[in-house]
């Protein structure tokens, strides 16, 4: 990696860090973090279950990947990832922080489950020989590294021929989102600032990453708009304002304006012998 791509994961580095995905749920500061109590207190707001749509997606996986090698990247407290351990998949959980990767293992532990391994990855220049992986789960997370491309590339390369990746989501331009975002410096999603890299992807641009794959499934999602933590003069315009108004169009209509884009695509090659 060049000097100027390492520079943006080192601060890609300090923000998650600092700021591990689920921390900012933590509602009652009585809840220590990583103690069972704080995973079932942040539990309702992680993705699996704060989105219908991701706990089925996790669901046909499964039933896919039954006894077979999964890797995550990103993997966050690790919710995603103990869906599928539970499930019968072998997991190898990866983020690119300390920090993500210590609460898993405290989770997976609580939990009472045992990871492949779980252990700290740079999406961009993954450690795992080629062909290692039966299937890549990530979620929410290529278009927050920087290069979105090069992680895809890394993905069809660490999976095996006929693996599948299944990449829960890419941040979709045109979107609600992305117009909102273009209005002022002031974020909305989050009380503090936003991660220092964010790519906004049409879909055209996002299927051509994925060369060397089939598309299964490519679908718009998060086309309501939702609740927000964040405070200030643009939360309170989206939260009184645009919400309730674009709330009201029809589901067809609004899905046009969905704000992520999710793909399930198969490496070229058949299954390996």
């Amino acid at each position: 990696m060049n000097d100027k791509d390492q520079r943006a994961v080192s601060a890609i580095y300090d923000y998650w860090q600092a700021r591990p995905l689920g921390v900012q749920y933590q509602l009652d500061d009585r809840v220590e973090i990583g103690s069972p109590e704080f995973f079932a207190h942040i539990r309702p707001w992680m993705n699996p279950f704060k989105f219908p749509w991701i706990m089925e997606r996790i669901e046909r996986e499964a039933a896919l990947l039954h006894g077979r090698h999964l890797l995550e990247i990103g993997c966050g407290m690790g919710f995603d990832s103990l869906e599928f351990l539970k499930r019968g998949v072998r997991v190898t959980a990866s983020d690119l922080t300390a920090a993500a990767v210590e609460l898993t293992r405290a989770h997976f532990a609580v939990a009472g489950v045992r990871a492949e391994d779980i252990r700290i990855e740079n999406s961009l220049q993954l450690s795992f020989p080629d062909s290692t992986f039966d299937a890549v789960w990530a979620n929410g997370v290529l278009h927050h590294t920087g290069d979105t491309a090069r992680a895809i590339r890394e993905v069809h390369r660490v999976l095996k021929p006929g693996g599948r990746a299944i990449i829960s989501h890419f941040y979709r331009r045109p979107s609600w989102m992305y117009t909102l975002s273009r209005f002022g410096r002031e974020n909305i999603e989050h009380k503090e600032k936003d991660p220092p890299v964010t790519d906004f992807l049409t879909e055209k641009e996002i299927r051509a990453m994925f060369a060397g794959f089939v598309i299964e499934e490519a679908a718009p999602e998060h086309y309501r708009a939702l609740p927000v933590a964040r405070r200030g003069i643009k939360a309170v315009l989206y939260t009184y304002g645009f919400r309730p108004l674009y709330n009201l169009l029809p589901a067809p209509l609004a899905k046009r304006w969905a704000y992520k884009y999710s793909v399930t695509a198969v490496k070229t090659g058949g299954p390996e012998a």
